[in-house]
């Protein structure tokens, strides 16, 4: 598969056993990662019903110890681990001194004076070096041992039977959110199971020279219960599905409102006299965001914070949910359905408060489509799953919009010369997927149907099908998308075009939306 990424990058110890098995990789938070192997889908599926294997390797590992390691962090973080019991671990997060989140974490208590910090990988080196400013002083010593360290996850109703007997622990004795030492397949190694899967799981901390070791062995036990190595894509899914997707990195980012997220109370309730959560004078001179708090900026941003997401609506049809499609419904004896407005028909009538939604796709599982809105003051009618907010969009420039392109509503943009339409999607569609990582393009001769789905986009935050915003046959393909999807994002209306087609009839292309439409479109979204 084609190396998706630059060379300049760390990668894991397990790097030739992804290229052995034919992964997809990708730069990711500065490492190289496998994105996929046999498909996200197939993936997916296999840790929902049997096993998955993942490589972690890139996540930092962080190790504090000494006679004041548990005041020390409870310092420098927004919940108290001082709390745990030993073989226990906590979720947490690591502030700025405006309460912005630097990055979530995970606490593991592997001893009365010793903690594992395991943090995100693109945010690593800010963690380390925010924890060593913070204990500094303290009798207690930061070990950043992220890149001697190699992790390991075995998820699926069948990783316990594929794990036990290749460890001395007792899984069935290990808890959910525990850590234990352990010897795994003849390895010295930490066994936790905090997994994010929504699956049962367990995690594998071992030296990175044993990393080849490890996965061979839980790779070759999981054959017969049909374990499949998973990638990052199959990840991202799971946890949105399983709806824990809010806790990890994309919501809690470098400079993200703790405030806006809600999430710093959440992450802190079994805490809440946390030193880290109140405003602390010292030699560090930081500060964490807390309920009271008297940062006027902090209590400025609680005041506005959006409110969070929480559940699923279902959408009971077979398309999927595209951007900015208002949504209409129609009441029934026992429910309200809710369906697009371009599928609308006589009998249906527009929301009072129309809702945008955003990506639709199935439930890899059970097939259900989902949806969301992407304002909170359009969820008070619906029941939501993502918990992904749309970034504010004030209307495109001239050089965004383009007056001589056409555009849809599920922002894809055609430019016709002659008879052939070159087909790309618009620099707000790429705005809001953020890095594109993957794209998948129809070969050169297949037929399109207009408004039919002709591929697919991958980013670092979600899978989009493309819509054909024309029917015909496709001319040429963008072969160059496949070695450099980056395309997308820094140059849309030009190198990252998609497909060029040679429509079957020009007047489709005239009934799109012109510029100025589009523009209003956007900025009313």
């Amino acid at each position: 598969m084609t190396d998706l990424i630059d060379h300049d990058v760390h990668e894991t110890p397990l790097v030739d056993r992804h290229r052995t098995l034919g992964a997809r990789l990708i730069q990711f938070g500065g490492w190289r990662m496998p994105l996929q192997y046999s498909g996200i889908l197939d993936e997916h599926r296999a840790v929902r019903q049997r096993a998955g294997l993942f490589d972690l390797s890139h996540m930092g590992e962080l190790f504090v110890e000494g006679a004041d390691a548990g005041k020390a962090l409870a310092g420098a973080l927004v919940t108290d681990p001082p709390s745990l019991a030993e073989g226990r671990a906590h979720y947490s997060m690591i502030c700025a001194p405006d309460g912005g989140i630097l990055d979530d974490l995970i606490i593991y208590r592997l001893a009365e004076e010793r903690f594992l910090v395991v943090a995100n990988a693109a945010n690593t080196k800010v963690v380390s070096d925010a924890l060593a400013e913070r204990i500094a002083g303290s009798r207690a010593v930061l070990d950043d041992r992220s890149l001697a360290t190699a992790l390991c996850a075995v998820q699926g109703p069948s990783s316990p039977g594929i794990l036990g007997p290749l460890t001395s622990v007792d899984l069935g004795s290990l808890r959910y959110y525990a850590i234990a030492e352990a010897d795994v397949a003849g390895v010295d190694a930490l066994v936790a199971r905090t997994g994010y899967t929504g699956e049962d799981g367990f995690e594998v901390f071992v030296d990175t020279a044993h990393a080849d070791r490890l996965w061979d062995a839980l790779f070759t036990a999981g054959q017969d219960a049909g374990l499949l190595p998973c990638g990052l894509g199959a990840r991202d899914t799971l946890r949105l599905e399983a709806g824990t997707e809010r806790t990890r990195s994309r919501q809690a980012s470098v400079g993200s409102s703790s405030s806006k997220r809600g999430l710093i109370s959440w992450a802190g309730r079994r805490s809440k006299r946390s030193p880290g959560r109140a405003r602390r004078s010292g030699s560090s001179g930081w500060s964490s965001a807390s309920a009271g708090s008297p940062d006027p900026a902090i209590r400025s941003s609680r005041a506005n914070a959006e409110p969070a997401r929480s559940r699923a609506e279902r959408c009971r049809r077979r398309w999927a949910c595209r951007s900015q499609w208002p949504t209409w419904r129609r009441r029934t004896p026992s429910r309200v359905r809710y369906w697009p407005s371009k599928f609308a028909g006589s009998g249906w009538r527009r929301k009072s408060c129309p809702c945008r939604s955003t990506s639709g796709r199935a439930r890899p599982d059970t097939g259900a489509r989902l949806r969301a809105p992407e304002r909170a003051q359009d969820a008070r009618p619906l029941r939501l799953c993502c918990r992904r907010y749309a970034a504010p969009f004030q209307g495109g420039s001239p050089a965004m919009v383009p007056a001589d392109l056409r555009y849809t509503k599920e922002h894809e943009w055609v430019r016709l010369e002659d008879d052939v339409a070159t087909v790309g999607i618009t620099p707000y569609a790429a705005e809001q997927l953020g890095d594109i990582v993957f794209v998948e393009l129809p070969a050169s001769g297949a037929s399109l149907e207009q408004f039919a789905p002709f591929g697919v986009v991958e980013s670092v935050k979600a899978v989009s099908d493309l819509f054909a915003p024309v029917a015909g046959e496709v001319v040429e393909a963008n072969e160059e998308l496949h070695a450099k999807p980056e395309l997308v994002n820094s140059d849309p209306l030009g190198e990252g075009w998609m497909i060029k087609v040679r429509v079957a009839d020009r007047g489709q292309v005239e009934n799109l939306l012109d510029a100025n439409a589009y523009d209003q479109l956007t900025a009313a979204s």
